[in-house]
């Protein structure tokens, strides 16, 4: 159980003591003018502030035990293992995206036959826009054998790309072929559309319907990311997954990416290097064009931007008309 959630856990018990004994002093009279009658007000807090307590705590146990077993199979694989740092120089969304990133139990494995990277990552997302949030995601990151365009699969449903507020410009959506429309949303730099089908060929995309449904994929720089929701990994047998995930995943994938090349691109390909700038100045096998998708903010920020205009406004206009102008 990390501190945080301890401290969180302790505060709610206190506060579902206090509420309990506040009601018992409400039916038994002990306090004036609170009887039973406003008595089971703080008795219905306390229930539920007891039943989430009950959930946290079951929660923090198996998310203990999970840890534990993921720890204990990256050491029994021979992968580093990081518990807590500064998030890597890493040019996925998530990580050049967000603001005092964090990663937690990071399993090292970019020197195994099967190369990888994977852990929880957290940090603050639109911090520059009216709805500001601090989220944590699961993730594994798979280096390519060459630098490819920047492309991004949305999953079905609300993925954790979306959560923190990463949108991608309506233009640069693509269709895929078949129904792969049904698991994923496709999104490439414009001009990179049959870059991004010869990538993401039908072998292929069956393949991550299979491994990552319900998650959010990248392509960027001479990397792969699979971003989910936090505590995907955390139970026994997680790591024996990921890694036969990332087998089938990377066979699949580099065999699409191997070859790849873009006539746009200036200079020649770079060495795969671990951090933003380096990725910046080396990533010459893909066009600047194609190095970046456009982004915008998601339609949860928009909305609360355009909400706190109009509350800004309708308050200086009624200040206007009733303060002002009557003294004019």
């Amino acid at each position: 159980m990390g501190r945080a959630s301890g401290g969180a856990i302790a505060f709610a018990l206190v506060a579902t003591v206090v509420l309990a004994a506040l009601s018992v002093a409400g039916y038994s009279g002990a306090i004036r003018g609170f009887g039973p009658e406003l008595a089971i007000f703080p008795a219905i807090l306390a229930a539920v502030m007891l039943a989430g307590l009950v959930v946290s705590i079951v929660l923090n146990v198996r998310g203990s035990k999970g840890r534990d077993a993921w720890f204990s199979d990256a050491v029994a694989q021979g992968f580093a293992f990081r518990k807590q740092g500064s998030a890597p120089g890493l040019p996925g969304l998530l990580f050049r995206s967000g603001e005092k990133t964090e990663v937690f139990d990071v399993v090292d494995a970019l020197d195994s036959p099967t190369p990888f990277l994977a852990g929880t990552i957290t940090g603050t997302y639109g911090s520059d826009t009216s709805l500001p949030r601090r989220i944590a995601a699961s993730f594994i990151a798979l280096p390519l054998p060459t630098a490819v365009p920047n492309i991004v699969l949305l999953g079905s449903g609300i993925g954790m790309l979306t959560l923190a507020g990463v949108a991608m410009a309506g233009r640069q959506r693509l269709s895929l072929e078949g129904d792969f429309d049904r698991s994923f949303t496709l999104y490439c730099p414009s001009g990179y559309e049959r870059d991004a089908l010869y990538i993401f060929a039908p072998d292929l995309m069956q393949r991550l319907i299979e491994t990552t449904a319900g998650c959010d994929v990248e392509l960027v720089d001479d990397w792969m990311f699979v971003y989910s929701s936090p505590g995907r990994y955390r139970d026994e047998g997680a790591l024996a997954r990921i890694m036969a995930t990332t087998e089938l995943v990377q066979q699949k994938t580099h065999r699409q990416t191997r070859s790849y090349a873009d006539d746009r691109a200036v200079t020649a390909a770079s060495p795969r290097t671990v951090s933003p700038e380096e990725h910046a100045a080396g990533a010459g096998a893909v066009g600047a064009a194609g190095r970046r998708l456009r982004t915008r903010a998601g339609g949860a920020q928009r909305l609360v931007t355009v909400l706190s205009s109009v509350v800004v406004a309708g308050a200086l206009a009624y200040y206007f008309f009733t303060e002002i102008l009557p003294t004019l």
